[in-house]
């Protein structure tokens, strides 16, 4: 502990500074180790350095490169976003909403706007089922339509669709009780994947196990629908609009969110999150599923497409994460456009006490002495043959992510940060498709009238760089905290 105060303390602004001045080729020495603060301490570095640091649970992004437009899904509006202080001042609002971050030229966010948000009830502890409630998942398909899946009261969590031209908001989905919309996404040919997280185990079988699926008889990209009808009542069944929903996997069947321990010991995730979809060509393709648990993982399915439906190639496998120290709340996720999947962990210990409570059992996973500073990064998998690679990104910095989702130059990244007191980053690789170095910024909001946004008030974006980081070099400042 000793060792890890000297990487790490003092985190003041002073040496956040010094941290960005560092030349990012230099061999860390013991007077230059606060290079690395930024990225393995993100949070309390940006907040030294004069981020806003008061979001609530910002969670999944979808991007619209004609318009240059990034949406942001917020499960609500409370805590540091609504206590009447700082940079960001809100009437509170527990159901959320979706903002949309206005980009330049440079894919620099210079203006966020709230679009949409739930309708409260007049006590402020329900929200009206006619519309949003605790938005997460988003994807936007390609007829310029917003897909949202909420993560709120988990007896009518629902899957909608946003028309951001006529401004429509239409039910698709209700999950059962207890589960949580998750892992959405739309595939080139329009198949709508999506996930039933952790449904309560005496719901109508199939779904009382976690599920991992896709649509069937449905285009996401070109169909319209009548709108499900829902009265808020509690499912014990999965109900939804159109198409049929095909069952890819299921917790605990033939392996799939099935992590194994070093001493032969093994836990079972109900939590499937993001679906990570990559084409292998004509009619193929690899899923990789998040299970959300800790220590967490990933589960690999192999799929052809036949006559318009999905079928497995054989049984789901897990990765294997032994090489990075394994992973954990392996949360939402994306797709690059070099055919990789990027893989998210939220919720690192800042504190002693956190990892006192987690230590045991990601020191159980590997089978050695767990290091708290190898959680919360950005994982890249890229599929082989027989198997994929996995890689760490420590230069994209340690934070609640949510996800990252990297933009059209295939060097810039916007992160989703759960949690509350969290800040707004992006990261810059030094080369395309490639992030294995990059700078990483936190912004600065001004907040500003305007009656265009649903909540009366938007928010000019600055960014304050946060220093250069190179994989390797960051890998080994932690190792030696081992």
């Amino acid at each position: 502990m000793r060792q890890m105060k000297k990487l790490l303390l003092p985190l003041t602004a002073a040496l956040a500074l010094t941290a960005c001045n560092q030349p990012a080729t230099q061999t860390p020495t013991a007077e230059a180790e606060n290079v690395v603060a930024p990225f393995l301490d993100t949070n309390h570095v940006a907040r030294a350095m004069g981020g806003t640091l008061e979001w609530n649970k910002m969670e999944g992004l979808a991007y619209d490169a004609g318009s240059r437009t990034l949406y942001i899904a917020v499960t609500a509006f409370s805590g540091g976003m609504s206590d009447g202080q700082g940079d960001i001042q809100l009437a509170k609002n527990p159901c959320g909403g979706i903002m949309a971050a206005q980009l330049d030229e440079k894919l620099n966010a210079t203006r966020l706007t709230t679009i949409l948000a739930g309708k409260p009830s007049a006590d402020g502890k329900t929200c009206d089922v006619g519309g949003l409630n605790s938005p997460d998942n988003l994807f936007l398909d390609k007829k310029g339509r917003l897909w949202i899946g909420e993560d709120g009261d988990d007896t009518r969590n629902t899957l909608w669709v946003y028309d951001l031209k006529t401004k429509a908001l239409k039910r698709f989905a209700v999950v059962p009780n207890g589960a949580e919309v998750t892992g959405l996404r739309i595939s080139e040919q329009g198949d709508l994947f999506m996930n039933v997280q952790h449904p309560e185990p005496d719901n109508a079988a199939p779904y009382h196990l976690g599920t991992v699926g896709v649509f069937i008889g449905f285009n996401a990209n070109t169909d319209d629908f009548t709108e499900l009808p829902y009265d808020g009542s509690p499912l014990k069944t999965f109900k939804f609009a159109a198409g049929q929903y095909q069952i890819l996997a299921q917790s605990g069947v033939k392996g799939a969110g099935v992590i194994a321990n070093a001493d032969g010991t093994a836990s079972t995730s109900t939590n499937p999150d993001a679906n990570m979809l990559l084409s292998t060509g004509s009619d193929a393709a690899v899923l990789y599923s998040n299970w959300e648990n800790r220590p967490g993982g990933v589960s690999r399915l192999d799929l052809k497409r036949v006559g318009g439906v999905w079928t497995a190639q054989g049984d789901p496998s897990m990765v294997d994460f032994a090489g990075v120290n394994g992973t954990w709340n392996n949360c939402n996720g994306s797709v690059t456009r070099w055919g990789t999947a990027l893989t998210s962990e939220e919720y690192p210990t800042e504190d002693d006490a956190g990892w006192a409570k987690a230590e045991p059992a990601m020191t159980k996973h590997l089978g050695k002495k767990a290091n708290r500073y190898d959680y919360g990064y950005i994982t890249e998998i890229t599929p082989r043959a027989g198997g994929q690679s996995v890689a760490k990104h420590y230069a994209m910095g340690r934070n609640s992510y949510e996800m990252a989702l990297v933009l059209p130059d295939n060097k810039t990244v916007y992160f989703g940060d759960d949690g509350n007191m969290r800040g707004m980053y992006k990261f810059v690789a030094d080369k395309a498709e490639d992030l294995s170095a990059g700078t990483l910024y936190v912004a600065k909001l001004a907040q500003v009238d305007d009656s265009a946004s649903v909540t009366g008030k938007s928010w000019n974006v600055s960014w304050i760089k946060l220093g250069h980081g190179v994989d390797s070099e960051i890998g080994q400042a932690i190792r030696r905290l081992d």
